[in-house]
């Protein structure tokens, strides 16, 4: 059975070509990109054991979810599933401002929970409406009580809320982390908007629409690698300060000076 590109896309076997031709063209920031992984790898196996603090244990967490998200940025990056890789590369983000948040900003811990009871109380309310709705005769009593638990935790009119990243990422300081990261990506990448619509588009030089295409793109990895990058080194640097990894510092500050070259090669000054 056929495996190439024109029979199952992304998942095709004959990829590896276009995995050397983007390395090649941007070959100081997957080499940055590489070394961060591996130290970021070394970080994991390092952070103290023992009692620790729920919002620590949660900030261990969140920097494994991020470290996850960047990999995964460079398997679709490679691959050239970029819409992908910039969804992922804001859900990077996301997961280094919540790891910031939980070192940093009090009452972050506190607001993770009532986010979490904002999402509890949607979905107990959801099924409850679609079952009446449905008329099922399913009994609810489970949800009903998951409703009046998250009342009765949230008595406030407006109920609880979700975490506001902006706000969250200024506090932590890392507010133009949020804006390359996070908002620049979310356009064309995380939502199914216009722009990223038209990355289905084939133009000619004049703009003009010719087509509709299928195919590997890397119309804007120098974007997406940003992002990436700069998300990880943000994560490394906080595990490096308040995590415990205090012996990180001078790898820290060669790994600055790496990322002052590959931020060139990317336009970043």
């Amino acid at each position: 059975m056929a495996n190439g590109f024109n029979d199952v896309g992304f998942l095709g076997d004959d990829l590896d070509g276009w995995r050397e031709t983007v390395r090649a063209e941007f070959p100081e920031s997957f080499a940055i990109a590489d070394r961060m992984n591996r130290m970021g790898m070394r970080m994991i196996h390092e952070f103290p054991d023992g009692e620790l603090p729920e919002a620590r244990v949660l900030a261990i967490a969140a920097f494994y979810r991020a470290l996850q998200s960047f990999q995964s940025v460079i398997l679709l990056a490679e691959r050239g599933a970029l819409a992908e890789a910039r969804a992922l590369a804001r859900l990077c983000c996301e997961a280094v401002i919540v790891t910031g948040g939980l070192l940093k900003v009090e009452g972050t811990l506190e607001k993770l929970y009532e986010d979490h009871a904002k999402h509890c109380l949607s979905l107990a309310n959801s099924i409850i409406e679609m079952n009446r709705a449905a008329q099922t005769g399913r009994d609810l009593t489970q949800f009903e009580q998951e409703v009046a638990r998250v009342k009765t935790e949230y008595p406030q009119e407006r109920g609880p809320q979700s975490i506001k990243w902006a706000p969250l990422a200024v506090q932590s300081g890392l507010n133009n982390l949020y804006e390359l990261s996070y908002r620049f990506p979310s356009g064309d990448g995380a939502h199914v908007t216009l722009g990223a619509l038209h990355r289905h588009f084939d133009k000619d030089e004049q703009e003009d629409f010719v087509g509709i295409i299928f195919h590997p793109d890397k119309s804007d990895l120098r974007d997406t690698l940003l992002a990436a990058n700069a998300a990880l080194i943000h994560l490394l640097g906080l595990a490096q300060e308040f995590m415990g990894l205090n012996h990180y510092e001078a790898e820290m500050h060669d790994l600055l000076l790496q990322w002052a070259v590959s931020r060139e090669e990317l336009g970043l000054q």
